[in-house]
């Protein structure tokens, strides 16, 4: 077992598993959910707060598309100018990691069922909460909350992390630190609107550095870093 499968997929899967067994199966979800709400007054004050939704939300997307925009003219300036040309291959690996993730998040968003915290008759809506692990119900319509979309638009940055680490390691962790950042103000800013439970920003967070850590084995198991 080498000390990058170690530290980059052992690791992090079992502190995912270990988060499951807390946040889905030992009720850590609904215990969090609960004090989020409570301390609102018993209502989702923050689904329209300003900063809730209109700046990390709205904004946050926005400042996701810039970031795409960015990326698709680096790849685009990698082949039509030399110093950018040696990473062309790491701009591009970015790219479909963070396309992978979002692909994937999307896909369970649709086939998982699960609701947002805001439509529970736990906390004012109309449905029944039903766990990952629980059959669903008949006659309840399915949800799409889940894993956690708009987190998804920082998380899916991690292959930058990779990037750095291949072609300039003393960024990586300020790189790393910056993208985990964004991904919890996103995560937070969602919960405190009752859009998500924590482990909707788990499973996200897990996918994305899946996918870029399995991709950047993939692409560069063979190149020696510089």
């Amino acid at each position: 077992m080498t000390r990058d499968f170690r530290l980059f997929i052992l690791l992090p899967t079992a502190a995912f598993l270990l988060g499951n067994v807390v946040l889905i199966v030992g009720g850590g979800d609904l215990l969090l959910g609960d004090l989020v709400f409570r301390l609102q007054g018993s209502q989702w004050q923050m689904r329209d707060a300003w900063l809730t939704n209109q700046l990390i939300h709205d904004q946050g997307r926005n400042l996701v598309a810039a970031l795409l925009l960015a990326l698709l003219s680096a790849i685009a300036l990698s082949h039509f100018k030399q110093s950018v040309r040696p990473y062309r291959k790491g701009l591009y690996y970015v790219l479909v990691s963070a396309l992978i993730t979002v692909a994937i998040v999307n896909l369970m968003k649709e086939y998982s069922a699960l609701d947002c915290p805001w439509d529970l008759a736990r906390y004012g809506g109309e449905k029944t909460f039903i766990s990952l692990f629980d059959p669903r119900l008949e006659g309840q319509s399915p949800g799409a909350c889940f894993p956690a979309g708009h987190a998804s638009g920082a998380y899916c940055w991690l292959g930058l992390f990779f990037l750095a680490r291949h072609f300039r390691p003393q960024w990586r962790f300020k790189v790393l630190g910056g993208v985990l950042t964004l991904g919890l103000i996103f995560g937070v800013a969602q919960q405190l609107r009752g859009a998500h439970f924590i482990s909707h920003d788990l499973w996200t967070l897990y996918i994305s550095w899946m996918s870029a850590c399995l991709c950047y084995f993939y692409l560069f198991r063979m190149e020696p870093m510089h």
